[in-house]
């Protein structure tokens, strides 16, 4: 805005950089959040563990399309998971008491016939 003297409000201009800061920071980080969506399962139960020596297979009522074998059902976590061990135990646990778990497949990843999981919830 121009005041009476024909001169820009100073308070004016500092809040209309502030604001077109703010719209250029919202177009930028907009697209990567859409993109970093994540698929959860939701609760869904064990049907069946599958251990071999690369990964742990376990198949679920879940079905999803990114999982190509057992219908959609089947889904595993990679012995090079660093938290392998804790999510194997865990798994393990859930299965034999028959609780319910919601599952994190891992992004960046195509169909294939068990997608790799990174964690998952336990529901008492």
């Amino acid at each position: 805005m121009v005041n009476r003297n024909g001169y820009r409000n100073k308070r004016l201009e500092l809040l209309e950089y502030i604001l077109r800061m703010l719209l250029i920071s919202a177009m930028v980080v907009s697209p990567s959040i859409c993109q970093s969506t994540e698929l959860w399962s939701g609760k869904t139960v064990i049907t069946d563990l599958y251990p071999t020596s690369g990964q742990y297979i376990f198949n679920v009522s879940y079905s999803n399309p990114i999982s190509i074998c057992d219908n959609g059902t089947r889904f595993s976590i990679s012995m090079s998971n660093p938290n392998y061990n804790a999510l194997v135990s865990s798994l393990i646990a859930a299965f034999m008491a028959g609780k319910e778990i919601n599952f994190n497949v891992q992004d960046a990843q195509g169909s294939g016939c068990s997608p790799e999981i990174n964690r998952f919830i336990i529901y008492p």
